[in-house]
C-alpha cells in the first residue's frame, strides 16, 4: 500500500474550520462513532473537487460525499476528537454513480502521524441503490489517536472516474438491527404509515427509504423490534431525517425513548434523548449511552413532530451482540405470551426434535399461553420478519399436538383450533430447513370464520407451466403462453401453490396437472411484442412452439364467460378473491359479476408486469 502524500495547509484549515462549525450549531458530540464533524481529515491526494473534499465523510450528512479522481487507493486520515476502540466501519454511499462505490478496505491506527499499524482489511459489499449503508466488524483491543482508512478498489473502475462515498464511520461497537427484522408498530389515535413507507424502512440499511408517519403530530408512535442477531447490549443509536427534510421542516420527532425487555411485556427504559429538527436531507444525530443490560427486545418511542407528518430515514441501535441461546428456549422454558402480537427470533436455538408438518425444522423457540375462553384461536406468523417458519401447538409440554402448519402464506405459518378454557397451550415455532431469523407471532381470540369455496372457470389457455412442460413447446397439449412468458409452479417456498393466499386469509387454488388447461387469458397472442411470438407453422419453426390442439382461436381479446354450475349466494360478508397477471407492461381489465337477482358489479383489475 502506498502512503498517503500530505495535503496541502490550506486544504487542511479549510476542512478544520467547515466541521467545528457543524459540531458546533447542529450535532450533538456523543457518539459510538469516534469522529466528530471538525475533526481534522487529511486526503490521500488533492484529486478533488473543493465542494467535495474529504471532510463531507465525517459531517453526518448523507446528501453530501467524497470524491477522488484517484480512484484507487484514496481514503484519508483522520484525528478523531472522540474516544474508544473503534472494531467496526460504516460507509454510506454517495447520490450516484454505484461504479464509484468503494468494495473494500484497509483501517490503520497511528499514535504518532508517522508509524500506522495495520487494524483490519476486507472487503464491502454495498446496495447497488443510492445512499446505502454497509457495516463491516472485526476485532480490535486498541485505541489510536489518528486512522488512516485506504479503499483499494471500487465496484466499476473500468467505467467509473473516481472513488466517491457520502459517509465514513470508525464506530466502537455494530448496528444490532439488520433488515428482516421483526417489528410492531402502534399509532397514536389517527396515526398511519403508507405500505411503502413503514418501519421496515427503519432497518433496512437504505437512507432513501423512509419510515413516514401521517398525523405525526398527534402522539408518540413506537415500534417495538425484535433483532434478528438476538439477545444484545445497546450503548447508542444513530438516527437519520429523510429524503426530503430540508423543503418539509419540523418532521423530525420531538424525542426518541429506548426501551429493552427479555419477555416481550416488561419493558425498562434505557435511554431518552431530545431530537435536533434537521435541516438537511439524509442528516444524522448520533448518541451514547451507558447500559451493561442484555436485551432480546427494544422499543423505540418517537415523540411527535411539529409537522403532520413525521418521517425517519434509518435507526441503528449500536451495541453488542451475545451468542447465548434464547431463554424461551425449550418447552419448559416457554415464555409467557398474551393475545396480540409480539416480534421474535429462534437465533441461537439450539432444538433437536422437528414438528410434524415440517422439514428439518429443529431450530424451535417456545411460547406458553393460557386459553381464559373457550372458543376458536388463531396463531399465526404472518407479519414482519423474514423467517420461513412452521408453527406447532401442544396441549402442554409432552402433550399431544393440537395444530400443525409450514406453508400458510408464503412461507408463513397459521394454525386454527379451538381452545380449552383455562388450559396452558404451548407454541412451537421453529425455522424450516435449519434457518435463524426474525418472525411477528400473532395470537388471534376472535378469528375471521369462513367458508372457502374454490370456484372453476372456464379455462381457455395453458397459461402455468408445470413441471413435466417446460422446454417442449411443440407439444400438441402442452404449456404455451399466451404472453412472452408465464408463471412457474416449482413447488417451493414462494411458488404459486405453495401457502396460496390473499391478505385477508383467502385460499386460492391453481391446477398442478401438466397439460391441463389451467387459466383464463386474455389477449392476442399474434400481438406479442408486435407480432414477434406468432405460433410456428411446423415443428421448431422457431416462435416459439406450434399452436396446441385445445387453442383453436389465438385471438382471446374479447370477453371470456364462466356460468358457475352451482350458484353461490352472497352475503354483505361475502369477499371474492381473483388471481391475476398481466404480461408486457401490466395492463388493466373488468371482472363483472352477473347475478341471476340483481344488477350486475364490474371491477376494474389493475396488474403490473
Amino acid at each position: 500500500m502506498r502512503p498517503f502524500p500530505p495535503a496541502p495547509s490550506k486544504s487542511k484549515l479549510l476542512v478544520a474550520l467547515a466541521g467545528s462549525l457543524a459540531c458546533l450549531t447542529t450535532f450533538p458530540c456523543l457518539a459510538q462513532d469516534v469522529t466528530r464533524p471538525g475533526d481534522l481529515v487529511v486526503p490521500s491526494s488533492g484529486n478533488y473537487p473543493g465542494a467535495e473534499s474529504p471532510d463531507k465523510t465525517i459531517d453526518n450528512l448523507g446528501n453530501t460525499k467524497y470524491l477522488n479522481f484517484d480512484r484507487l487507493f484514496t481514503g484519508f486520515t483522520v484525528t478523531p476528537s472522540g474516544t474508544g476502540v473503534v472494531r467496526s466501519l460504516t460507509i454510506v454511499t454517495a447520490n450516484d454513480a454505484p461504479e464509484r462505490d468503494p468494495t473494500s478496505y484497509i483501517l490503520e491506527g497511528s499514535d504518532d502521524g508517522s508509524t500506522f499499524t495495520t487494524i483490519a482489511s476486507g472487503n464491502f459489499n454495498p446496495s447497488t441503490a443510492r445512499f446505502a449503508i454497509d457495516q463491516q466488524s472485526f476485532a480490535n483491543a486498541t485505541q489510536y489517536a489518528q486512522y488512516r482508512i485506504t479503499f483499494p478498489t471500487i465496484r466499476t473502475p473500468s467505467s467509473a472516474n473516481s472513488m466517491q462515498v457520502a459517509e465514513v464511520q470508525f464506530n466502537t461497537n455494530i448496528n444490532i438491527f439488520t433488515p428482516g427484522d421483526a417489528f410492531v408498530t402502534t399509532y397514536s389515535t389517527g396515526g398511519s404509515s403508507s405500505a411503502g413507507e413503514t418501519a421496515a424502512n427503519l432497518f433496512d440499511n437504505r437512507l432513501g427509504t423512509k419510515f413516514g408517519i401521517g398525523g405525526g403530530n398527534l402522539g408518540p408512535t413506537t415500534v417495538e423490534v425484535t433483532p434478528g442477531a438476538g439477545a444484545s447490549t445497546a450503548e447508542g443509536f444513530e438516527i437519520y431525517g429523510g429524503n426530503d427534510d430540508q423543503n418539509f421542516p419540523g418532521r423530525t420527532p420531538a424525542y426518541v425513548t429506548l426501551y429493552g425487555s427479555n419477555d416481550g411485556t416488561t419493558f425498562t427504559q434505557i435511554f431518552t434523548t431530545p431530537l435536533t429538527q434537521v435541516s438537511f436531507n439524509y442528516e444524522g444525530q448520533q448518541f451514547s449511552f451507558a447500559n451493561t443490560t442484555s436485551y432480546t427486545r427494544y422499543r423505540i418511542e418517537f415523540g411527535p413532530c411539529s409537522a403532520n407528518f413525521a418521517q425517519i430515514g434509518e435507526f441503528r441501535l449500536m451495541g453488542s451482540v451475545s451468542n447465548a441461546a434464547p431463554g424461551n428456549d425449550t418447552c419448559a422454558t416457554a415464555q409467557t405470551v398474551a393475545a396480540g402480537s409480539i416480534s421474535s427470533s429462534n437465533l441461537n436455538a439450539t432444538g433437536a426434535t422437528t414438528s410434524s408438518c415440517g422439514t428439518n425444522d429443529m431450530l424451535d423457540v417456545w411460547y406458553s399461553y393460557h386459553a381464559s375462553n373457550s372458543g376458536p384461536i388463531e396463531i399465526n406468523t404472518i407479519g414482519a420478519g423474514e423467517l420461513d417458519t412452521t408453527l406447532q401447538v401442544f396441549d402442554g409440554c409432552g402433550g399431544p399436538a393440537v395444530a400443525c402448519n409450514d406453508n400458510a402464506n408464503n412461507g408463513k405459518s397459521r394454525v386454527t383450533f379451538s381452545a380449552i378454557a383455562n388450559h396452558n397451550y404451548k407454541i412451537r415455532v421453529a425455522g424450516a430447513n435449519m434457518t435463524t431469523g426474525a418472525f411477528a407471532l400473532n395470537i388471534i381470540t376472535s378469528p375471521v370464520s369462513h367458508t372457502d369455496v374454490a370456484v372453476a372457470l372456464n379455462y381457455n389457455f395453458n397459461g402455468i407451466v408445470q413441471s413435466g412442460e417446460e422446454g417442449n413447446p411443440d407439444s400438441p397439449l402442452g404449456y404455451r403462453a399466451i404472453s412472452d412468458r408465464g408463471l412457474a409452479l416449482t413447488g417451493t417456498v414462494g411458488s404459486l401453490e405453495v401457502g396460496l393466499e390473499g391478505r385477508t386469509g383467502i385460499p386460492y387454488t391453481v391446477i398442478t396437472t401438466p397439460d391441463t388447461l389451467d387459466m383464463v387469458q386474455l389477449g392476442d397472442r399474434n400481438q406479442v411484442d408486435g407480432g414477434g411470438r406468432f405460433f410456428d407453422d411446423i415443428i421448431d419453426g422457431d416462435n416459439i412452439g406450434v399452436q396446441p390442439d385445445w387453442l383453436t382461436n389465438t385471438d382471446q381479446t374479447g370477453p371470456q364467460t364462466t356460468t358457475l354450475s352451482t350458484p353461490q349466494t352472497m352475503g354483505v360478508g361475502t369477499q371474492i378473491g381473483v388471481l391475476y397477471d398481466a404480461s408486457n407492461g401490466g395492463n388493466n381489465f373488468d371482472l363483472i359479476l352477473n347475478f341471476a337477482a340483481g344488477d350486475p358489479v364490474s371491477v376494474r383489475l389493475n396488474a403490473p408486469d
